[in-house]
């Protein structure tokens, strides 16, 4: 689900965020916006998504520039209790897959990763922050997109003879 590498968070059904993802290539996923304390950021709840680890719910904290900075993740089973203390149970869960997929390491050179207890949503998440300047390589198709549009195409005059 999370990636050691790059911080790229994937699931079964085709959604896969990774740092500074562009909101339209998640755009399908999204079920409604609202603003956060920042100017200019929103946060996008994406609906619930499986992955290997079950089923979470996921949200895209996206800045000014339309760019994913950070994920929230929250296991989403029936099981938890609301009665439970700072969603204890479920943030026991989120340590287990932090510990299987990450190795128990909270920060990288993409960014940091920890838990939080939502107060006004009384649940914990999984918060994924990528770093602005983490130099988190492109997919090949997205840098093949971005030389194509950036750079002309070689004509006759630009051969050397």
């Amino acid at each position: 689900m999370i990636s050691q590498v790059n911080g790229e968070v994937s699931f079964q059904d085709g959604l896969c965020i990774g740092a500074h993802s562009h909101l339209a290539g998640i755009s399908t996923f999204v079920v409604s916006s609202h603003e956060v304390s920042i100017p200019g950021w929103s946060r996008h709840p994406l609906g619930i998504h499986r992955s290997n680890h079950g089923e979470f719910d996921v949200h895209a904290i996206v800045g000014d520039e339309r760019r994913v900075e950070a994920l929230y993740l929250s296991h989403s089973h029936s099981y938890y209790s609301e009665e439970t203390p700072d969603d204890a149970e479920r943030r026991i869960y989120h340590e287990g897959v932090i510990a299987a997929d990450l190795c128990g390491q909270h920060e990288f050179g993409w960014g940091q990763i920890f838990c939080r207890y939502e107060t006004i949503a009384r649940r914990d998440w999984i918060w994924v922050v990528y770093n602005p300047f983490t130099n988190v390589p492109l997919r090949a198709s997205s840098i093949e997109m971005i030389l194509a549009a950036h750079e002309p195409l070689p004509t006759n005059e630009d051969t050397v003879t």
